[in-house]
């Protein structure tokens, strides 16, 4: 359970508990927007009491997307699931993508600070349909990071919820040098930083998808076309199928019927997309203030985060990624925050 106290967010500390309890079975600000908390987010009511739950459709749900071939790429039934994690931080998990369509987390004082350790411990949510979720061995030797949506550090003094962000429906293939590791990360704690001035900060990070997907097996497929190309000949590689339950390497052909029926008949439903962009909302609670961020998936070496070309609008984001953010404030307040580049705020 969340701690709540010290915050100024207009709730009494008993309002905020049955909150993250999943007493509440939604926001007013919710009820005022028509768009009802699902179930599965409860948990993580006092993420969304302030703005409320991003609403919108995307591809996923129209059934719109293609893979660069221009086949279309399985789609489960249901396209998208909604999953809250120990009240800190919550997402929508689309099932085409293996991306989250976007995270939400609460970022407070009490849980920014010392006290964890990162543990790098990656792992799949089991409580995801077989099949959902992206596996370690999509991201391996892909040549893109694990990128977490809702950083580890925003829990640095949470030890369960920092391991916790280590969820790959956490995670969105990002180029390594000079972006997860440079610029994206320079932002995310920045953002960090605003803390002792603005106490309170709702985020939403997510990806932006433009024209056919790419998926990491894409990549992986174009190296090793390369590599054919320019090796001299020899004996074709073996290279161990997986399963796509554990993405461990399957037992030999010759061991076939020693597999267990559940596992011989797992179907896997695609890759791993690589998103066009990131996005990055940030929305003071005190302050109602806003600035929304945009970077492109790729390395920039020499470009600070805060360069001008970085910042955008809260109404560009949702242009390009389908979804209505801040929806329970009043008309007003979305139209000055949402229409400008970073209105009233500086770092």
């Amino acid at each position: 359970m969340r701690s709540v106290f010290g915050i100024s967010n207009g709730l009494t500390a008993a309002i905020r508990l049955a909150a993250a309890a999943g007493l509440l079975a939604a926001s007013a600000g919710n009820a005022q927007a028509g768009e009802a908390l699902p179930a599965d987010l409860q948990a993580c009511a006092s993420i969304f009491d302030p703005v409320g739950m991003p609403s919108g459709t995307d591809g996923a749900d129209e059934h719109e997307y293609t893979f660069q071939n221009r086949s279309m790429p399985p789609v489960p039934n249901p396209p998208f699931l909604y999953r809250c994690h120990l009240g800190g931080f919550a997402l929508r998990f689309n099932g085409v993508t293996k991306v989250p369509d976007w995270v939400a987390e609460d970022i407070v004082p009490e849980e920014v600070g010392s006290g964890a350790e990162r543990s790098d411990d990656f792992f799949v949510d089991k409580t995801l349909p077989e099949g959902y979720s992206a596996l370690l061995s999509h991201y391996k030797h892909s040549g893109y990071d694990r990128g977490h949506q809702a950083p580890a550090g925003d829990f640095s003094a949470r030890q369960d919820l920092m391991d916790e962000t280590f969820v790959l429906s956490n995670m969105g293939p990002q180029v390594g040098a000079c972006f997860n590791q440079g610029i994206w990360r320079e932002l995310e704690t920045a953002i960090r930083n605003l803390l002792p001035t603005r106490p309170r900060l709702i985020v939403f990070t997510g990806p932006i998808f433009s024209g056919p997907l790419k998926t990491v097996d894409d990549v992986k497929a174009e190296r090793q076309a390369k590599v054919a190309k320019v090796a001299p000949p020899t004996a074709p590689a073996t290279i161990p199928s997986q399963s796509p339950t554990t993405g461990q390497p399957a037992p030999p052909a010759s061991s076939a019927a020693e597999v267990k029926p559940a596992e011989a008949s797992a179907v896997p439903t695609g890759s791993v997309a690589i998103p066009t962009a990131f996005f990055k909302i940030v929305y003071a609670v005190q302050e109602q203030r806003a600035m929304a961020f945009r970077f492109k998936n790729e390395a920039r070496c020499k470009t600070a985060y805060a360069a001008d070309e970085f910042r955008t609008t809260i109404d560009a984001i949702e242009e390009d990624t389908g979804f209505d953010f801040l929806p329970v404030l009043s008309g007003r307040r979305q139209t000055v925050l949402e229409k400008q580049v970073s209105p009233f705020w500086t770092w």
